[in-house]
C-alpha cells in the first residue's frame, strides 16, 4: 500500500513538471500539496481501512471428529480341522467357493466305524427284544394276581369256615365260642377272639378283591397280593393257637380230639398251599422287575455305545459353521489328515468390520453407535464408505508405549469393493452441534486458563480500535472452527491475530 501511494505521488509530480511550461509554479505546488495530503490521509488514516484480518461470528454446524487408521477384517472367520485322524475320502470345495452353514467340506473314511455301528445297533436291538419279553412276562404275572388272590381267599375261607366249623359254636357270629373247654383258659379266650378277628379280616379281604378287579393300575393288585400274604400269615398264626388250645382240651374223647387236630392240620395245609402260591407270584414279580431294571440299564449302555460311534463318525465330516467364502483348502483325497491340523479356512462374505486401536487421549470422546466416514487406501480419498462404532474394548493394549483401546467399526452397507486386509482411514464423528455460534479457532486467544477475542470496532477513527473480550468456548470442530458459548453475539467482528504476533 505504501509503495503504491509513493508511486502515485511521483507520477503526479512528473506530470506537473512536464507541464511546467504551461502551468505556473504556483499552481504546480498547489497540486503537489493536494496529492501529498490525499496520499497521507489514505495511508495514515487506519480508522477507515483496517490493516488486520477480521471475521464475523456466525452460526454453523460444528462437527468434532477423531481420526484413526485400522485394518478391514471379516465379521466372522474360522479355521477348520478334523477332530480325528484318518484318510481323506472326499473334498467337496475349493478356494473361492461360497459355502453355507453346515455344508460338508471334506470327509474321512468310515468303513471300520460303520462296521462297529452295525454291531452296536444289532446288540442294542437284541437287548430291546429281551427287555420286551421281560415286560410281557411281568404283565402276565400281574395278570395272575387277581386269580391267585381269589384262590388264596377261597381256600383260606373254606379252611376256616368248613374245616374248623366243628370246633366252634356260632363261629360266624360276633361272639364265637369253642365247643370244648381247655385247661389253658387264656388260650381258649384268645382263640375265640381271634376267630372273630379272622371273620372281619375275610370281609375286608373280599372287599379289596372286588376293588382291584376294576382297577386299571398295577399298584392296587400288587398291594392286594402283599395283603393276601399278610392275611394268610395271620390265619396260620390263629391255627397254631387253636392247636395249642385243642391239645389242652378237657374231657374230650380221644377220637374227637384226634378229629379236631386233623381238621386243624387240614386247614394248615390249605393255608400253606395258598401262601406258597402267593409267595411264588410275589417272587416272580420281584425277580421280573429286577430283570427289567437290568435290561434297561444294559440298553442305556448299548445306546451310549451307539451314540459314541455315531459321534466318532460325525467327526469324520468337516462342516462349515458359517456361511462364507473358502480362503484355504489343503485337504487332498487319499492323504492322511492329522487331527486338529488346520486344512480349511472360511471368512464371512460381504460383511466386514474394522479393527482400530484408538489412543487414550481420544477414546473418551468416542461412544458405541458413533458414525464414521472411512476411506480405503486402495481407492483413495474420493471413495467414502459409511461405518459405525460397534464395540470398544475395556482393556488397554499398549502399542509403542502408548495405551490404546481396540475399537471395532462395522460397515453400514455391504460393498463388493471392500476386501479383508485393506488399510482404512477413519474419521469418527464424536460430537456435532447444529446452528452453533462459531469462529475460526485461531481467532480465540488464551492467557492461562482464560480465553478471549479482540473485537474490531469498524466505526472508530483511530488505528487501535479493538476491544478485548472474554469468551467461553465449546465444541472444537475438525474444520478449524470452535463453538462460542458465551461472550459474543452473531455478526460481531473479531480480529484474527497475525501469525508470529
Amino acid at each position: 500500500m505504501e509503495k503504491f501511494w509513493k508511486l502515485c505521488i511521483i507520477k503526479a509530480i512528473k506530470k506537473q513538471m512536464d507541464h511546467k511550461r504551461v502551468i505556473s509554479n504556483k499552481i504546480y505546488w498547489a497540486v503537489a500539496v493536494v496529492v501529498l495530503a490525499v496520499a497521507a490521509y489514505l495511508y495514515l488514516g487506519r480508522g477507515a481501512v483496517p490493516s488486520q484480518e477480521t471475521v464475523k461470528a456466525a452460526k454453523r454446524t460444528i462437527t468434532q471428529e477423531v481420526s484413526a487408521t485400522g485394518n478391514v477384517k471379516p465379521v466372522e472367520s474360522v479355521d477348520l480341522a478334523f477332530e480325528t485322524s484318518g484318510r481323506v475320502e472326499s473334498v467337496n470345495v475349493k478356494v473361492g467357493d461360497f459355502v453355507s452353514a453346515e455344508q460338508i467340506l471334506a470327509s474321512l473314511g468310515t468303513t471300520e466305524l460303520n462296521a462297529q455301528l452295525d454291531k452296536a445297533d444289532a446288540d442294542l436291538a437284541s437287548q430291546k427284544t429281551a427287555l420286551g419279553k421281560a415286560e410281557v412276562d411281568l404283565n402276565n404275572y400281574y395278570g395272575n394276581i387277581i386269580n391267585t388272590v381269589n384262590t388264596a381267599y377261597t381256600g383260606a375261607n373254606n379252611a376256616i369256615s368248613i374245616k374248623l366249623d366243628v370246633l366252634f359254636l356260632d363261629d360266624e357270629s360276633n361272639n364265637p365260642k369253642l365247643s370244648f373247654d381247655s385247661t389253658n383258659s387264656q388260650k381258649k379266650t384268645d382263640s375265640e377272639n381271634q376267630r372273630f378277628v379272622i371273620k372281619n379280616m375275610f370281609n375286608a379281604w373280599l372287599l379289596e378283591i372286588n376293588l382291584i378287579a376294576a382297577s386299571p393300575s398295577q399298584t392296587a393288585p400288587e398291594q392286594a397280593l402283599y395283603d393276601s400274604k399278610t392275611n394268610l400269615n395271620g390265619i396260620y398264626g390263629f391255627l397254631n393257637l387253636l392247636m395249642d388250645t385243642a391239645i389242652n382240651a378237657v374231657s374230650l374223647p380221644v377220637s374227637t380230639l384226634a378229629a379236631y387236630k386233623t381238621s386243624i392240620n387240614d386247614a394248615r395245609s390249605e393255608i400253606d398251599s395258598a401262601a406258597a402260591n402267593v409267595t411264588t407270584l410275589i417272587q416272580n414279580i420281584s425277580s421280573q422287575k429286577a430283570t427289567i431294571a437290568s435290561k434297561q440299564a444294559e440298553i442305556k449302555s448299548y445306546e451310549a455305545s451307539v451314540d459314541n460311534i455315531k459321534a466318532q463318525i460325525s467327526k469324520t465330516f468337516l462342516r462349515s459353521p458359517i456361511s462364507g467364502i473358502v480362503t484355504q483348502q489343503d485337504a487332498k483325497v487319499g492323504e492322511i489328515a492329522t487331527a486338529n491340523s488346520v486344512i480349511t479356512s472360511i471368512i464371512s462374505r460381504g460383511s466386514y468390520e474394522i479393527d482400530s486401536h484408538i489412543p487414550e487421549v481420544d477414546i473418551a470422546r468416542i461412544k458405541i453407535g458413533n458414525a464414521a466416514k472411512v476411506t480405503l487406501d486402495a481407492y483413495g480419498n474420493d471413495v467414502v464408505f459409511e461405518a459405525k462404532v460397534i464395540s470398544i474394548d475395556p482393556a488397554e493394549t499398549v502399542i509403542e508405549g502408548v495405551a490404546t483401546y481396540l475399537t471395532k467399526l462395522h460397515f453400514v452397507k455391504p460393498d463388493s469393493r471392500i476386501k479383508p486386509g485393506m488399510t482404512a482411514n477413519i474419521d469418527i464423528v464424536s460430537a456435532s452441534h447444529d446452528n452453533a455460534l462459531s469462529l475460526p479457532q485461531r481467532a480465540v486467544q488464551k492467557q492461562g486458563s482464560r480465553e478471549f477475542v479482540m473485537i474490531y470496532n469498524a466505526l472508530a477513527k483511530n488505528t487501535s480500535s479493538t476491544e478485548e473480550r472474554s469468551v467461553t468456548t465449546g465444541l472444537r470442530g475438525s474444520d478449524g472452527y470452535v463453538e462460542i458459548l458465551s461472550g459474543l453475539s452473531e455478526g460481531e467482528g473479531v480480529v484474527i491475530p497475525r501469525l508470529g504476533k
